[in-house]
């Protein structure tokens, strides 16, 4: 496979790790549940999952230059502080 050789290809590339953990996680719980049609999630869970996912679409907006700042946000106060997941 070529290296990837544009700017936002090659952050892009740095940054999967992000959404490969968050793959592994929904991979985990899905076989957990395996005899479940079902799946639950903990809210807290759910919260950091969604926060992952915000983040590096938030960093890749910005790496191109795009909507990052015209994307609305929630207010601090209803926002839940993000942790990282490295």
């Amino acid at each position: 496979m070529d290296k990837p050789d544009t700017g936002t290809t090659k952050f892009v590339h740095r940054h999967l790790s992000q959404l490969k953990v968050l793959s592994r996680l929904l991979e985990h719980e899905l076989d957990a549940s395996k005899g479940s049609a079902e799946v639950t999630l903990d809210r807290e869970l759910f919260e950091n999952l969604l926060d992952t996912v915000e983040i590096f679409v938030e960093d890749v907006e910005r790496e191109n230059g795009g909507r990052a700042a015209t994307v609305a946000q929630k207010p601090a106060a209803e926002k839940p502080a993000v942790t990282r997941l490295n």
